[in-house]
């Protein structure tokens, strides 16, 4: 291995070290207390070295977005079960409740950081992401509604409403009913409460 390629992977490195700590600074402080200097502190590096990999707070949220869609992409991928597959926003809110709020919610009060069109688009392929969960209930019998932006729509309110009202984020068993009611009794019960 050559001098470039060692460099390269130093650099990406650095720069997912940069993430994680973003991450930690995001879940911890939440998104209104997020900066590129509580990045860089939470990484102990300098504020230069973090715009050296991300030219402003910003193209640092926007990544940060991309990634929390690669991983709830890959959960939505890792499930063809009906009712594991309506959950599965749920669990990742559960888990990663900054990169649930960073697609779904938005900061709250609304930043000038969290508006661009790259991160609308991030957010938009979100929301089609659990759109499309429409195929796997239509196959499992659900009656939607005839349009595709109306039926993903439906979807969307039954999933996301499962992962942002507590209640329905903290019950298994109440969340399967709402689902349930929804869906006209096309999913399964669930296995036990949790």
């Amino acid at each position: 291995m050559g001098i470039p390629e060692r460099r390269e992977r130093e650099r990406e490195q650095r720069r997912r070290e940069i993430l994680l700590a973003a991450w930690e600074v995001a879940e911890s402080r939440g998104w209104s207390g997020f900066s590129v200097e509580q990045v860089a502190q939470q990484a102990e590096l300098g504020r230069a070295t973090v715009y050296g990999y991300f030219e402003s707070l910003q193209a640092l949220v926007v990544a940060l977005a991309q990634e929390a869609l690669q991983m709830l992409s890959q959960r939505l991928a890792a499930t063809s079960e009906l009712r594991a597959a309506l959950d599965v926003p749920v669990r990742f809110a559960q888990a990663n409740p900054a990169a649930f709020q960073l697609l779904f919610a938005g900061p709250s009060p609304p930043r000038q950081d969290f508006v661009s069109p790259e991160l609308e688009r991030v957010r938009a392929d979100a929301s089609l992401l659990i759109g499309r969960l429409e195929r796997l209930l239509r196959n499992n019998g659900a009656t939607l509604p005839e349009d595709a932006q109306g039926a993903a729509a439906f979807v969307r309110g039954i999933t996301l409403a499962a992962a942002v009202v507590p209640e329905l984020k903290a019950s298994t068993t109440l969340r399967w009913r709402w689902q349930q009611f929804c869906l006209g009794g096309k999913v399964d019960p669930p296995e036990q409460d949790g």
